[in-house]
């Protein structure tokens, strides 16, 4: 497995420290958790961010760090679209200008701060850390809007006190949910490595599929069998973007599908929409979302299906974590791969590749999941 300072070799842990992919966009948080005339603190991959929203709604994202005496903006105050740093009163416009200096008729074109690109899709807003020419929205990946009446989902996040990639090994990796989730996620249900899954390289990802027969069924959708066929599908884009479909099938739909991509609709769906954002070397936060559709399942079974999630992502956090103060006593020591390592060690060089050229944009055409 490659967590490694440009190190090719697999196995090995050294970390990639200070190296950070920025042509890219990086989820910053939940939309609703971006209030009118609030501004918010971000920081993603080191770089300290400053949110606010205008008057009509859209979004700022400026450096936050006031060009004078580099007060933080964050800690600054809104009048109408425009924000003053509370340190020395520089007022800043919505594209980064300094438009007032008090005490100072002059204003020098170097006084004015970064901005970033923005954008909200889904649930979630979205900046692009990298050059402002090479941002193009079309390149964001779809995922449910939390605000969709079509559909009932759950969103919570957490902070991790680890790097962002052994997050995404987590989540490359589904056969984890056997042993770290046995009593959440992984209940009842049978080794998911004896299950291989099909991957499939994207743009800027993968692809991972693969069926489950004969899973016991659970609470409502015990209605359609004692016993269902699964088919689990998710493409996982970079930094770290998961989005996860589940369909329930009538027993025997794997084996008359040849365990191929079905095409038909599925008895039930389930939408997992997850993201993963680096903030520094050993910090980053998780956003997720879970459930279906309205017309699929109530608020309260959502709830229901929701605990149980986060629960499964508490036990995630504790073994990562843990897992980061063992990488971090010998880095140089070599990880002993598996054939179940085959998502997280593509994923790893996809990164590479991307540090080496500096996370040069590219088309994101074939980056949604189906079933959808």
């Amino acid at each position: 497995m490659v967590y490694a300072r440009r190190n090719k070799g697999s196995g090995r842990t050294g970390t990639m420290d200070g190296k950070w992919v920025r042509n890219a966009w990086y989820v910053a948080g939940w939309s609703h958790d971006l209030a009118p005339g609030r501004i918010e603190a971000r920081t993603i991959i080191e770089q300290p961010l400053a949110l606010y929203r205008k008057g009509d709604g859209g979004v700022v994202v400026l450096e936050d760090r006031c060009c004078h005496r580099f007060a933080p903006l964050s800690m600054g105050r809104l009048e109408q679209d425009d924000l003053r740093c509370m340190y020395h009163g520089l007022k800043f416009a919505p594209d980064g200008r300094c438009i007032e200096i008090p005490g100072q008729k002059l204003i020098p074109q170097s006084a004015c701060v970064r901005r970033y690109p923005a954008e909200e899709r889904g649930g979630w807003i979205w900046v692009w850390m990298g050059e402002a020419a090479a941002a193009d929205p079309a390149s964001i990946p779809d995922s449910v809007r939390l605000s969709d009446p079509a559909y009932c989902m759950r969103s919570g996040q957490m902070d991790y006190a680890a790097h962002y990639l052994l997050i995404d090994d987590n989540l490359l990796d589904l056969s984890h949910l056997t042993f770290a989730h046995e009593k959440t996620l992984g209940l009842d249900m049978p080794q998911w490595a004896d299950e291989r899954p099909r991957i499939q390289p994207l743009e800027r990802g993968l692809r991972v599929q693969r069926w489950l027969r004969n899973q016991p069924s659970r609470g409502f959708m015990r209605r359609w069998g004692e016993v269902l066929d699964l088919w689990n599908s998710y493409d996982f884009l970079f930094p770290g973007i998961f989005l996860l479909r589940t369909a329930f099938y009538p027993a025997g739909t794997a084996d008359r599908w040849n365990r191929k991509e079905p095409d038909e609709a599925p008895l039930f769906l389930r939408y997992d929409d997850q993201a993963v954002t680096p903030i520094g070397d050993r910090t980053a936060r998780y956003f997720y979302a879970a459930g279906a559709r309205s017309a699929d399942i109530d608020a309260e079974r959502v709830g229901r299906l929701f605990a149980i999630v986060e629960a499964a992502f508490g036990e995630d956090k504790a073994i990562i974590e843990a897992q980061q103060k063992l990488i971090d006593l010998d880095p140089s020591r070599r990880m002993l791969p598996t054939s179940l390592d085959a998502g997280p060690t593509q994923f790893r060089k996809l990164v590479q590749v991307l540090l080496d050229r500096d996370g040069q944009p590219g088309p994101m055409a074939d980056s949604q999941v189906k079933a959808s």
